[in-house]
């Protein structure tokens, strides 16, 4: 069976026109054909019917039916490729979160380090809810990734490290800057500013306001924590972040919630259930476990 007539099949499922097809792959409008055609044969049945009163393509059950196993095999190969090229290139990469990456890498590289393999690692940024896709494609080998429940995925194994709670951060200058502690329902009229939907934040601040009742009003949202500080510093709005955020500075107040049954910003090794650890990775996960889970 030719890969490329599964990617033609796969462009044609979602395109619905052989033409644009064709041009998207810079082939010939009869080369798309006759790979439908082999898979028909493949198969021994009919892929999509013509609906030449309408113009229209129509997907039939059985080629509803193949479009989900192609996708699953096209996702594999590129996996399999993106795979391979780490072997290649002989590094790992890992994909870190800026909190995580900010509050328990450092500890992590300097025994990388001193065991000389920290050379070997290559880092991606980004949010968890985007580095577990990533993780899923392939672009990264292993991640350090947060979740608010404990994560449970047929593709990925995930080893939990660490549990800290969501803690509420407001300018020094404002008025609840003299409190120690506040209910989540008390920022009902407060103005937010948060990261974006590829952080799990979202997941654990969008569970409290459903569960208070209101919607909030966010400001803006950003991919990088010191500029949601800096704008709470100026108290362009209040933040919710994970209590592992590294603060130090005077300008921004620490609040701790006061809410029952807070979810919690939970942390975890991950690596994709399907990927054979090399020796160094292995190393590599030997040493993020001794020091993540000390």
């Amino acid at each position: 069976m030719n890969i490329n007539d599964l990617d033609y099949f796969n462009q044609l499922i979602k395109q619905k026109n052989f033409s644009k097809v064709a041009a998207a792959f810079n082939v010939t409008q009869p080369t798309i054909t006759m790979a439908i055609k082999r898979l028909e044969r493949e198969f021994n049945t009919t892929l999509f019917l013509r609906d030449r009163v309408h113009n229209e393509l129509i997907v039939t059950p059985s080629g509803e039916q193949l479009a989900v196993h192609v996708q699953t095999i096209l996702s594999e190969l590129q996996v399999a490729h993106q795979e391979l090229n780490h072997l290649a290139d002989q590094h790992m990469v890992l994909g870190l979160p800026p909190i995580i990456e900010n509050y328990y890498f450092p500890k992590v590289a300097a025994e990388l380090q001193r065991q000389e393999i920290l050379e070997n690692i290559q880092t991606l940024a980004g949010g968890s809810v985007w580095l577990r896709n990533a993780l899923r494609d392939g672009q990264a080998d292993v991640a350090l990734l947060g979740s608010t429940e404990p994560l449970a995925y047929r593709t990925l194994v995930a080893e939990e490290f660490d549990r800290q709670p969501f803690n509420i951060f407001v300018s020094a200058r404002h008025p609840l800057a003299t409190r120690k502690r506040v209910y989540f329902s008390e920022l009902k009229r407060e103005k937010f500013v948060l990261f974006n939907s590829s952080f799990v934040h979202n997941t654990a601040f969008n569970k409290l306001t459903r569960r208070n009742h209101f919607r909030p009003d966010v400001v803006f949202r950003a991919t990088d924590t010191h500029v949601i500080m800096n704008l709470v510093a100026e108290n362009v709005g209040v933040t919710f972040l994970t209590g592992i955020v590294d603060q130090h500075r005077d300008d921004v107040v620490r609040l701790e919630l006061l809410d029952d049954e807070q979810p919690a910003f939970i942390s975890s090794i991950v690596t994709r259930t399907s990927h054979v650890l090399t020796p160094m990775q292995q190393r590599v996960i030997q040493v993020l476990r001794a020091t993540l889970e000390e």
